[in-house]
Parts: structure tokens; C-alpha cells; sequence
């Protein structure tokens, strides 16, 4: 850990940040409410998944492709019914883009990317992997922080950012340092992130399961906590609901509520394709890209050393110590 400490105080002083930055600590209450923000993608008795936003655009090509092969056949379907010749173009057309569409699908499926982010409340321990590099970082020790910057041009108007970034360290090489960013900055503020921080922090400390005050709850809530976050990932949606709202409360007129609805309507097949290609390459993701030491630490039954722990044993962190315990049990 302290590769990281000299990094973080090396990087405040060298960028003239350390009275701007707002730094977060595990113990301290960043805010006075958890906030979900959509970014769980999982979420257990033993381990948190965040979704880091590396995968914002998976799907997006498949979508594409998909949606020009269903208007292609539907503009193109009358020629079937004039003679033979024309059906035969049209079905080898189709069967064409619907071919490249398959392709897409697959190489967006089973491309390497990167994982979400980990906090594992058995081990107390955040990891990251990035196709074969794992980065881990002892929960209880974790460095991160924020700070809000805000921006305006011409063409954007004022706009807000606040990285909220945690550093960790690559397993076996704790020298080499990288600052994950927990989410996507732009629009957030410094009190939203604070609250996103605060649900990692309540997960990690209060318990699993707890309320939107930060409370232990004694049952489970996962499946309200992921339908949440499913809600919000998914893009193919045709809320009228929405748009009727939005013209009642005089936002909308109905002439550009009905043309908003028609745009939803006609991209609906290319983000319906995308919702379905990145439910598979996160099912893909979460059951094949993670080191089997992290597998193993996220079992129920599984080890509850720390791969810092490891590494200490190994002797990676000089001046660093474990108990006789953590050294009898620090096995692979």
C-alpha cells in the first residue's frame, strides 16, 4: 500500500491539487444518502460488481447492422410476391445482412474487455482486471477522491465533471499504479458522486443489504437494487406515458412529442439488438475474464486472505507484515 500512498501524494503535489481535491476515505461518511446511479451490475451477500462505463457503446454496431437488415427486408418484401427471381434476391439479401449482423454479434460478445469493478466484503478488497492484468486494492485502505470541475464553451454551453477515481496497484508489480475512474464524470456533481461513494462504502461496511438512508436491512433487496439498474441500462424503450407527461406539464409540444416518439419507434430494433448483445457479453464477461484468484476469494467458502496478503508473504511490500494467522493461511 504504500506504492499507492507515495503515488497519490506525488500526483497532489506535482498537479497543485491537493487543496482542490476531495478525498474519500472508507471510515468518513461522503454524504448523507447511499445513491445507486444505475452503476450496479451485481450485486451479493459476498461481492459488489460496478460497472466501470468502459462498455458504453458494446452492442452499438450490432444494433446497426441488425436494424438495416429488418428495414432492408421490409422495404424490400413486396418483390417477393412478383416472381421467383425476385424472391430469391430479396431472401439472399436478407440472409446476407442477417449473416454480417451474426458476425458482429459475436465478435461483440466474445471480444476481451474489461471487467467491472469488484468490492469483495469477504476479503475486504476492491479488484480490476483488464484482459491479463489484475489491480487490487485493501478496502481499508483505499485511496480515493473527487474533484469538480466545471466547463464552458460555445458549443456545449456549462457543463459539470467530477472524477471519482480509486487507485489500485497491479498484483505482483504494486509499483505500477493506475487511477480507475468508479463512473462516468460528465454531469455529475461533487454531492452525487459523494452519494455513489457512500453506497460503496455502506455496502462494504453497514452490511449487503440496507436502505436508501444507509440502514442495515435484515433481508435481502438485491433484486430491487438490480431491476434498477437493468431499468436504466436498457435502451430500447417506448415510454407514451413519459411523452404524454411531458406535454401536459407544457415541456413538450405535442407536435415534437409525436416526433420523438416516431424517432424512439424507428431506432427501437437497433437498441432492442444492442440491449441483448450486452446481456450476453456481461454474462460472458462475469463468468470468464476473472483471475482464479478472484474467483475463489468471492466463494462463499472460499479464502479470506487478501491478494495483498500474498503479496506481503511473497515479499513484494517491504516494512509490511502479516499475523501468523494471515502467513499459516496465505495459500493460492
Amino acid at each position: 500500500m504504500q506504492s499507492i500512498k507515495t503515488y497519490f501524494a506525488d500526483l497532489s503535489q506535482r498537479l497543485g491539487l491537493a487543496d482542490e481535491l476531495i478525498v474519500l476515505s472508507p471510515k468518513r461518511r461522503a454524504a448523507k444518502q447511499p445513491m445507486q446511479l444505475g452503476e450496479v451490475q451485481d450485486q451479493t451477500e459476498h461481492y459488489m460488481d460496478l460497472s466501470s462505463g468502459a462498455e458504453e457503446g458494446k452492442g452499438i454496431f450490432t444494433g446497426v447492422w441488425g436494424m438495416g437488415a429488418i428495414y432492408m427486408f421490409l422495404i424490400m418484401s413486396p418483390v417477393i410476391f412478383q416472381d421467383w427471381e425476385g424472391a430469391l434476391y430479396v431472401f439472399t439479401a436478407a440472409a446476407i445482412m442477417f449473416g454480417i449482423t451474426s458476425v458482429v454479434f459475436l465478435l461483440e460478445v466474445f471480444w476481451p474487455s474489461s471487467s467491472p469493478i469488484r468490492f469483495n466484503r469477504r476479503t475486504r478488497e476492491v479488484y480490476f482486471q483488464d484482459k491479463d492484468k489484475l489491480y487490487h486494492a485493501p478496502w481499508d485502505e483505499a485511496v480515493a477522491w473527487m474533484q469538480e470541475n466545471r466547463t464552458v464553451t460555445q458549443y456545449t454551453g456549462a457543463m459539470t465533471e467530477t472524477p471519482l477515481q480509486l487507485l489500485l496497484q497491479r498484483y505482483e508489480n504494486p509499483k505500477e499504479i493506475i487511477a480507475l475512474q468508479l463512473n462516468m464524470p460528465i454531469g455529475r456533481t461533487a454531492e452525487t458522486q459523494g452519494m455513489l461513494w457512500e453506497y460503496l462504502r455502506c455496502y462494504m461496511e453497514e452490511g449487503p443489504w440496507f436502505d436508501e438512508n444507509g440502514q442495515p436491512l435484515a433481508g435481502s433487496n438485491r433484486e430491487e437494487v438490480l431491476e434498477d439498474y437493468r431499468r436504466q441500462q436498457k435502451k430500447a424503450t417506448l415510454d407514451l406515458e413519459h411523452y404524454r407527461k411531458l406535454v401536459q406539464d407544457g415541456i413538450f409540444t405535442p407536435s415534437r412529442a409525436r416526433v420523438r416518439i416516431l424517432g424512439a419507434a424507428f431506432f427501437y430494433p437497433c437498441l432492442f439488438i444492442r440491449d441483448i448483445t450486452v446481456k450476453y457479453a456481461r454474462q460472458r464477461a462475469a463468468g470468464n475474464q476473472w483471475h482464479p484468484l478472484v474467483k475463489e476469494r468471492c466463494r462463499p467458502d472460499g479464502p479470506t486472505t487478501r491478494l495483498y496478503d500474498l503479496e506481503v508473504a511473497e515479499g513484494l511490500h517491504e516494512g509490511a507484515e502479516m499475523s501468523a494467522a494471515e502467513q499459516a493461511s496465505a495459500t493460492r
